[in-house]
C-alpha cells in the first residue's frame, strides 16, 4: 500500500488496510488433504506414520502461508528528501523498512523507488479451524523483503506496480491431537521460502487522503524439515522434508493519507 513516490522531507505518510490472503495450487491441495485426514483421525483415532506424516504437511503449509483476513497499519516519514523509513503492523508481525526515489514523474517519464525491509512474526496461529486435530505450539518468522515500484501521482490519484521478492525463515513446533489417544505426537518444523512475483496498485482522492486497491501475486518456492519425537508404538521418530511450494493472491483494500 505505497504508492511509487516519496513524501517531500519533512512529510508524513501513513496507510491503514483490510488485507485478504488466500493460498492456491499446491498449497490448497495440501490443505484439502489434511481436513480429510483430520476427518479421519477422528473417526478411527489411530492414523498410519504416512497419514501422520500428511498430516503435518498440512498443518506446517497452512501455518507458513495460511488462508488469511487481517488489517495493515503503517507509519512512514521522510527525513531527507528522496529517502523515507517506515514502520509496519500487519498479520500479527512488524516490518522495518525504507525507501529511495530514483525517478520523479515531473523529470522523468514516472515515479520509481527501490526499498528494503526486515520483519518479524511470532503469533498465535489458529491452526484447528483449518485442521481440528492439529495445534500450533510456537511460531516464528523472520522476512527480508525488496520491493521496487514503478508509477506516477496527481493530486486526485496515484497509480503503482512493480515486482516484489521476498526471503522467510520460520521455526514452529506443531502437535497431533486426537480424540481418545493420551500421547499425542508433536513435530517440530524449521524452512525457508521465497516469494516472487508482482504487485499493480491505484488510489483516488484528493491531495491528502485516498482510497487505495493493491492487488500481489506471487509465486512461493520453499521447503520444512520436519521432525518429530520417538513414536511410543514403534520407537522410530519421523524425519522428511515438506515442499510448501504454490502460489498466492493477496488483494487489500485501505486508505492512504500523506501529511
Amino acid at each position: 500500500m505505497q504508492p511509487a513516490h516519496v513524501a517531500p522531507k519533512g512529510h508524513f505518510q501513513v496507510t491503514t488496510a483490510l488485507e485478504v490472503g488466500i493460498p492456491t495450487g499446491t498449497i490448497g491441495t495440501l490443505i484439502d488433504t489434511g481436513k480429510t485426514l483430520s476427518d479421519v483421525a477422528q473417526q478411527q483415532m489411530n492414523l498410519t506414520p504416512e497419514q501422520e506424516r500428511q498430516l503435518f504437511d498440512s498443518g506446517v503449509t497452512v501455518v507458513v502461508s495460511p488462508p488469511s483476513v487481517g488489517y495493515h497499519f503503517a507509519g512512514y516519514y521522510s527525513p531527507i528528501e528522496n529517502f523515507e523509513l517506515g514502520l509496519r503492523y500487519a498479520s500479527g508481525g512488524w516490518r522495518f523498512g525504507g525507501r529511495y526515489q530514483l525517478l520523479h514523474h515531473q523529470t522523468d517519464p514516472f515515479d520509481m523507488t527501490i526499498g528494503a525491509g526486515i520483519s518479524r512474526s511470532a503469533y498465535e496461529i489458529p491452526l484447528a479451524s483449518y485442521i481440528p486435530v492439529l495445534e500450533v505450539e510456537d511460531f516464528t518468522r523472520w522476512t527480508v523483503d525488496v520491493p521496487l515500484q514503478i508509477g506516477t501521482s496527481r493530486s486526485y490519484y496515484r497509480v503503482w506496480g512493480g515486482p516484489k521478492f521476498l526471503y522467510s525463515h520460520f521455526s514452529t513446533a506443531i502437535k497431533l491431537s486426537i480424540p481418545g489417544v493420551d500421547t499425542p505426537d508433536l513435530a517440530s518444523f524449521e524452512g525457508n521460502t521465497l516469494y516472487y512475483g508482482g504487485q499493480v496498485g491505484f488510489a483516488i482522492g484528493y491531495k491528502y487522503v485516498f482510497v487505495a486497491f493493491e492487488l500481489t501475486l506471487a509465486g512461493v518456492s520453499g521447503r520444512a524439515d520436519v521432525k518429530t519425537a520417538p513414536d511410543p508404538r514403534n520407537g522410530e521418530p519421523l524425519a522428511h522434508n515438506t515442499d510448501i511450494s504454490g502460489f498466492i493472491i493477496y488483494p487489500a483494500f485501505g486508505l492512504i493519507g500523506e501529511f
